[in-house]
């Protein structure tokens, strides 16, 4: 019999409009009778190049490093890097397909690693987080997710090349997902939009895990 797959959330938005904090928020909260695990799989590849866990060897670490440096999606060749990181996080944390949901947060990025990750975990609800450019800005301008302190990639250059590939590469997900039946929630995001108010409102909804 084959193994159980693991249930997860993906959240979605671009750069900016909070999908961190909330994930680090939704770790402490026991939503819908479930436990979250937050994936962020851009702090996932940033530790895998400082601490270089024994799943990576050196030539995965030696990519890793630079896709971070280029500030490049990861292909779909390279996704058996990504599997074997989100292998390791169930495993390190020893999770339930029962009673345990990983959240995924920067995963996957595209359909063909949606494609990829299906093998791995059954996703059965996408957050989107849906703000404008102007908000978005000025979102990071003002730290309101307060998880920009130390970055070093939020230049406007930056910002915009982002949230262009966002649009081109990862938006398209939302359809996606949609065509798989799966439950999409909007969230609309402001400048003082913070993930305790988004969980507490998740709460009073009808279960979607």
């Amino acid at each position: 019999m084959a193994e159980k797959k693991h249930k997860a959330l993906l959240l979605m938005g671009a750069t900016g409009t909070g999908k961190t904090p909330f994930g680090e928020q939704l770790e402490t909260q026991i939503l819908w009778g479930k436990n979250y695990f937050h994936f962020d799989f851009g702090q996932q590849l940033r530790n895998a190049v400082k601490r270089k866990p024994e799943i990576l060897n050196k030539k995965d670490i030696e990519r890793i490093d630079s896709l971070l440096k280029s500030n490049s999606l990861l292909d779909d060749s390279d996704f058996h890097l990504a599997e074997k990181l989100l292998k390791y996080f169930i495993e390190r944390n020893s999770l339930s397909a029962e009673s345990d949901i990983i959240i995924l947060n920067g995963l996957p990025r595209h359909s063909g690693q949606a494609d990829a990750i299906a093998a791995i975990v059954d996703i059965d609800l996408v957050i989107y987080f849906a703000a404008s450019p102007s908000i978005i800005k000025e979102r990071i301008e003002y730290n309101a997710g307060g998880d920009r302190t130390g970055r070093t990639d939020d230049s406007i250059n930056e910002i915009e090349k982002k949230m262009a590939i966002f649009t081109e590469h990862t938006a398209p997900l939302i359809d996606y997902y949609k065509n798989l039946d799966k439950n999409i929630l909007e969230i609309d995001v402001d400048i003082d939009t913070i993930p305790l108010f988004i969980i507490q409102e998740m709460k009073s909804m009808p279960p979607l895990l």
